[in-house]
């Protein structure tokens, strides 16, 4: 594998940790006719997840979660919004979009801005919680993490859709996120056509176990396989390495949970033999059962439903599975004769132009696709 920039990589990571303690001219008009008051509003709530009760690593049945409410929705009573989710990354939670994670980032004077610029229209925006005791549950279901799958598509959902004014409707919601939240907002998207229409990825982890997620790619897969204690995993990762034990917990506790294996209480896809490692393969199978390279067939016909499906990455992204698995599943989107847009914009590395790429791409795809009142 080729060495990464590890100064660039440890600073774009610890930047976003740190901060979580056509044209448009239809939209346009639509914001000329509408007269929107002069700004939006952000809540800050706290959200039951039933979904969680019950998991081994301690984690709230209550999550947090910011919603942000666009300039007319408090002058127009009877009026209901298109919503959009959007997903954190891995060792961040949704503070990274409301308080400055992403270039300085803040969701409500962002979405005030290009609502006031006519750049897109007006609809709710759902920040949820994706850290937990392994700093990211991959918003996938776990016998060890919990539901998280289920939590954001029902028990959020459903939460969203009673205490506010959205258009209950998947035409009318859709799913976005960085990294950990591009893996999510994609198996999301990809089950549950019924609840989101249109996807938009950013630097997507973990969709195929390509790259350096594989042990003949990274070293650091047989130091993580020797570790003994929680006790060693740090608090916040000093190198590359650190990083990739933590992710290679937190993923198998979300794709090989054991409640019956302590004390990460998670199978490995790999295992050592003789100072070497080998594919685990029933276990190295259930890594790849959660991967969308690998579920495009069984969810052809879900995918097909969706309205829009985006996926990118910045030139110079750091971690080669983004990379290599990003272009396959987009080949493969292209073979099933699945439409979607797939760029590599010039620049960006895995997290330098996360802002840029909301103002630039993001909020519009939503504002076109979703449907509104």
């Amino acid at each position: 594998m080729p060495r990464l920039k590890l100064s660039q990589l440890i600073f774009a990571i610890v930047l976003v940790m740190s901060f979580a303690s056509a044209s448009f001219a239809q939209a346009a008009a639509l914001a000329a006719t509408t007269a929107p008051a002069a700004a939006g509003r952000l809540v800050e709530i706290k959200v039951p997840a039933p979904s969680l009760k019950g998991n081994l690593l301690g984690d709230p049945t209550e999550q947090s979660a910011a919603v942000y409410l666009p300039p007319s929705y408090d002058a127009s009573p009877a009026r209901r919004y298109p919503t959009l989710y959007l997903l954190h990354g891995f060792l961040g939670n949704n503070r990274a979009w409301t308080k400055g994670g992403y270039q300085g980032m803040s969701l409500q004077p962002l979405m005030d801005e290009m609502i006031k610029a006519g750049k897109i229209r007006e609809m709710i925006v759902v920040a949820p919680n994706g850290w937990n005791a392994y700093r990211g549950a991959f918003y996938t279901n776990s016998s060890v993490n919990g539901n998280w799958e289920d939590y954001i598509f029902r028990d959020l959902v459903q939460n969203i859709d009673a205490n506010y004014r959205t258009i209950p409707k998947s035409e009318s919601r859709g799913i976005a996120g960085h990294s950990m939240g591009g893996y999510g907002a994609v198996t999301l998207a990809m089950k549950h056509p019924d609840v989101f229409s249109a996807v938009y990825a950013l630097s997507p982890c973990c969709l195929g176990m390509e790259g350096d997620f594989t042990s003949e790619n990274n070293p650091a897969w047989l130091k993580t396989i020797r570790l003994t204690s929680r006790d060693q995993l740090k608090p916040q990762p000093e190198s590359l390495e650190d990083f990739y034990q933590i992710g290679f917990i937190a993923i198998s506790s979300a794709f090989s949970p054991n409640p019956e294996h302590a004390p990460f209480y998670v199978d490995f896809p790999y295992r050592e033999r003789d100072g070497r490692l080998e594919k685990n393969e029933s276990v190295y199978a259930r890594w790849r059962a959660k991967m969308p390279l690998y579920m495009i067939d069984e969810n052809k016909e879900n995918l097909l439903k969706l309205r829009g499906i985006v996926i990118d990455y910045g030139q110079k992204e750091q971690f080669s599975h983004i990379r290599i698995s990003s272009q396959l599943f987009s080949k493969a989107l292209a073979e099933k004769n699945i439409p979607h847009v797939f760029e590599m914009y010039e620049g960006g590395d895995h997290s330098s132009k996360i802002r840029q790429r909301l103002e630039t791409r993001v909020l519009q795809f939503f504002s076109e696709k979703l449907e509104g009142p």
